[in-house]
């Protein structure tokens, strides 16, 4: 990596408010609720990073997604989603994929829509023919 790569990136809470579209006030109000970390350094040296540029980033995501403060907790990657409480109601494909084995897909939380459905869904299957054909072969 180059040095470069290696020093992290300093943002004023100006600079991180212009960067993300999210106003100060709501930076602030993340921090107080625990969906991301406070500045680095103290008082007039308090810095944010590149760390906090993303996670602003993922919060802002989340939430125009409509996923509710309280569901987006800190996480590392985006890979990571809120938990489904009782009474969540959710639009979920049920792909048959034999004899007692199926797979529900949640689009909203896969992100799959459309033709890249359908495309996972073909290539799955395609997949458990080839696994079913070798069982066989093995027999």
């Amino acid at each position: 990596m180059s040095e470069l790569m290696e020093t992290k990136k300093k943002f004023s809470l100006e600079e991180l408010s212009e960067l993300t579209g999210i106003s100060r006030r709501t930076i602030r109000f993340y921090i107080q609720k625990g969906l991301m970390n406070g500045p680095e350094g103290e008082k007039r040296g308090a810095y944010y990073t590149t760390e906090h540029l993303e996670d602003l980033l993922r919060i802002k995501r989340m939430t125009e997604k409509h996923i509710p403060l309280n569901e987006i907790r800190k996480a590392d990657t985006e890979e990571e989603r809120p938990t489904l409480h009782v009474g969540s109601v959710t639009v979920c494909s049920h792909i048959c994929l034999g004899a007692g084995l199926t797979l529900v897909v949640d689009h909203k939380s896969s992100e799959l829509s459309g033709e890249k459905f359908k495309e996972f869904a073909a290539a799955l299957c395609e997949f458990i023919e080839e696994f079913k054909n070798k069982e066989q072969e093995n027999v």
